[in-house]
């Protein structure tokens, strides 16, 4: 809207820039009109001191008695602010962009009603929607009503916007991964802010390597440390070991004791050994123990352990002396020593054994978990089939592989 504004003796002072709202209501009301004057000054002219619009914009005060609008906490530039800017459309899982506002009228007032995210929202802020209308060329309208949407962000001098058509929360992981690929960086933390530890870290699970390290090195440092807590070990250490010495070293003092002495083990293994794709999360029982005692400590184990298909036994002096799969413990008779149910001819893997040598033997043997042992036969660590996935197929095919440890 490219309109004049004149005072009320007529004079020309300037050109419409923008519309000021406060989005403390539903429907948000036109607060004031930011003005680019004459001599290249912005001013922001509240809207009890507007007469009317028409072909220009009419004051109702001389220009030298204008008491400038000042700025609220909730205040938003509609075309600074919102124009142009993304909206995450929950239903197609997509970023939708604002091509245009639609704003009503009533008794001299301007309220926000909706967001236009059509293409016809471009060709009207273009000035040639009557052309593409006498060309025959139907297009559709696609309205968002400014109800459905929210704002994501507290800083609204960098508004994030979305529909909230469904939970944000409840998209899968994957879905959540896709959306925040398609953002800048500030906006994808601020979609991840938006969520809490847990789901922000299974959605930047399913996000590529370079995408994490990007996040990592711009958010904030308390919450990227939460975060990391959520991931799991071998993942989580992954990631550390892209970033910065400095940046890693910040993260890793912020987290849990317990969870970066994990990631920690993990690090100072190669990357492209066992040792490097393991996580540090399996459940393991001591010998002796009944199946009823060994199904009362996997329920405390539950609570850390995300995904249990193996469970390990271990000796006295923690060498691994056998496996055994949570169907045999279920139907193993409750008073039954798990030594006589477990399996003692075990395939393990060392902790420097090459990962594509790791990712044959789990398809070999056609395992969900391999487990990693190093002096004395102790086991270090498991890798899952979805590792083993990981290592053999393309990054841009992984998404489209179910995983079987429920990411």
């Amino acid at each position: 809207m490219k309109k004049t504004i004149v005072d009320l003796d007529g004079n020309k002072i300037g050109k419409f820039k923008d519309f000021i709202v406060s989005v403390n209501i539903l429907y948000p009301l036109v607060e004031a009109v930011s003005i680019r004057t004459s001599g290249k000054k912005d001013i922001l002219v509240s809207w009890e001191d507007v007469d009317h619009i028409n072909k220009e914009i009419k004051l109702k005060v001389k220009l030298e008695d204008i008491k400038e609008y000042k700025l609220k906490k909730r205040d938003i530039k509609l075309v600074e602010d919102v124009l142009d800017k993304q909206v995450v459309d929950l239903e197609g899982k997509k970023i939708r962009r604002i091509n245009d506002l639609q704003l009503s009228t009533t008794r001299g007032y301007y309220r926000l009603i909706g967001v236009d995210i059509s293409f016809k929202g471009i060709l009207r802020r273009l000035g040639i929607e009557k052309i593409a209308s006498s060309l025959k060329i139907n297009l559709q309208e696609d309205y968002i009503s400014w109800m459905d949407v929210d704002v994501l962000e507290s800083d609204i001098s960098r508004l994030k916007l979305k529909v909230p058509e469904y939970s944000l929360k409840k998209l899968h992981p994957a879905d959540i991964a896709e959306i925040v690929d398609q953002l800048s960086i500030n906006d994808s933390i601020t979609i991840l802010n938006s969520l809490d530890d847990e789901v922000a870290a299974d959605a930047l699970e399913e996000i590529s390597p370079e995408r994490q390290v990007s996040l990592f090195e711009e958010m904030e440092t308390k919450r990227a440390a939460d975060i990391l807590e959520e991931m799991s070990p071998d993942d989580a250490a992954d990631l550390i070991g892209e970033l910065s010495d400095d940046r890693a070293q910040e993260l890793l003092e912020l987290m849990d004791p317990e969870e970066a002495k994990d990631v920690e083990s993990l690090l100072k293994y190669p990357e492209d050994t066992a040792g490097g794709i393991m996580t540090t999360e399996f459940a393991s029982v001591k010998d002796g123990l009944t199946a009823r005692e060994t199904l009362n400590a996997l329920r405390e184990m539950a609570r850390e352990v995300e995904s249990i298909y193996y469970i390990y036994i271990l000796s006295n002096s923690n060498s691994l002396i056998g496996v055994m799969s949570l169907r045999e413990l279920l139907l193993a008779d409750p008073e039954q020593k798990i030594a006589e149910v477990m399996h003692r001819d075990i395939i393990s893997v060392d902790v420097m054994e090459e990962e594509h040598d790791v990712a044959k033997k789990i398809a070999k043997y056609n395992l969900l978990a391999l487990p990693v042992v190093k002096d004395e036969n102790r086991i270090q660590g498991v890798v899952t089939v979805d590792d083993a996935i990981d290592i053999v197929l393309p990054t841009a095919w992984k998404k489209h592989v179910p995983r079987m440890f429920g990411r």
